[in-house]
């Protein structure tokens, strides 16, 4: 594959599709309220219900993802063997009235030589991921060029923006990491280090305010939610889990 191909896939990332319209998944999703997140908790069996797969790459192995029972409580685990993908589910809400998002996760420990902020070992155990709508054509040219090739490319939209919280090894925490192939991504380390492995750790953060640090503009709707957890570039094994996801008012 070409570079310029290798740089669109891998920036898919960053929930393809998320301009796609919006809607549950299924009857269980649309009885629930508008922009409201359906809980790992609630997934009964295998189906991960309206959590919908978005692979990376088209190439590369996808994590294993499934609900189980952990420690007393209904999570999904994530098994990441040199693989790449994760789930997403459309969301729309205003970030003024919600603009608060909860979660957990546990993992068995770091990805050993992975680092978020190098091309070549972008990888983490895990990561909460954020699409937001925005107008693309204020973006910059080189920008615009890029969603426009990641169209023709995949067929998809990408957000106008994207935020993950991340898990990394070499970065410290609050650290702010661009992507290396697309500006309208960036990266928040909320967790550093080996500090943390093997227990259940529970974060609360402003994502309107973390918005606005990392892109110097306040965010438009949020459109998507989503998990990744991924190995492909330091091609080791990692497992992980993910409890409940949650968006709050202030």
């Amino acid at each position: 594959m070409k570079p310029l191909a290798l740089a669109v896939f891998a920036a898919t990332a960053v929930l393809a599709g998320c301009a796609a319209p919006r809607g549950p998944a299924t009857a269980d999703a649309a009885a629930a309220a508008p922009g409201a997140i359906v809980p790992f908790s609630a997934l009964k069996s295998d189906d991960v219900g309206p959590w919908t797969s978005w692979r990376i790459h088209p190439t590369k192995p996808t994590t294993a993802f499934r609900p189980v029972s952990l420690d007393g409580s209904r999570v999904l685990e994530a098994v990441a063997d040199r693989s790449v993908s994760g789930l997403k589910q459309m969301v729309d809400v205003d970030p003024v009235q919600r603009p608060i998002i909860e979660w957990r996760w546990r993992i068995d420990q770091p990805i050993a030589g992975a680092d978020v902020a190098d091309r070549y070992a972008d990888d983490a155990p895990v990561r909460v991921v954020l699409a937001f709508e925005g107008d693309t054509s204020t973006l910059p040219m080189k920008d615009q060029m890029f969603i426009e090739r990641a169209k023709l490319l995949t067929g998809q939209d990408l957000p106008y923006a994207t935020l993950m919280y991340v898990w990394c090894n070499k970065n410290a925490a609050e650290a702010v990491v661009p992507n290396a192939y697309f500006s309208r991504v960036r990266k928040i380390v909320v967790q550093s280090g080996e500090g943390g492995s093997k227990e259940w750790l529970t974060y609360r953060r402003d994502f309107a305010a973390d918005y606005e640090r990392a892109f110097g503009q306040k965010p438009g709707r949020l459109i998507a939610i989503g998990v990744m957890s991924d190995s492909d570039n330091t091609k080791q094994l990692s497992r992980s889990w993910y409890g409940d996801i949650r968006l709050l008012e202030k």
